[in-house]
């Protein structure tokens, strides 16, 4: 066994990204305004039916996969219920 304790898994929380960003922000505001205007930019560059389509298809192609995960949960949720009410107790 190694005396070296195991190092720690990060914690990302939206809270902990945006007050990142904030700091980020009031560190180097000149960076972060040409990074917002070339995202800005990008996406008023891109036609709107692309970016409405691809959305679609994205949702379309995870729409099943979404359902029978939700359908296997439901599923396991009943059966533990049932498990739980069906207990003798003595």
């Amino acid at each position: 066994m190694s005396d070296h304790p195991l190092p720690k898994t990060p914690v990302v929380s939206p809270q902990r990204l945006l007050e990142d960003l904030k700091d980020l922000a009031k560190q180097n505001p000149m960076a972060t305004a040409a990074s917002a205007f070339g995202v800005v930019l990008l996406i008023d560059l891109l036609p709107t039916r692309l970016v409405t389509s691809s959305v679609a298809i994205a949702g379309v192609a995870l729409l099943r996969p979404v359902l029978f995960s939700l359908g296997v949960i439901k599923a396991v949720e009943l059966c533990c219920a049932k498990t739980k009410t069906l207990e003798i107790k003595p």
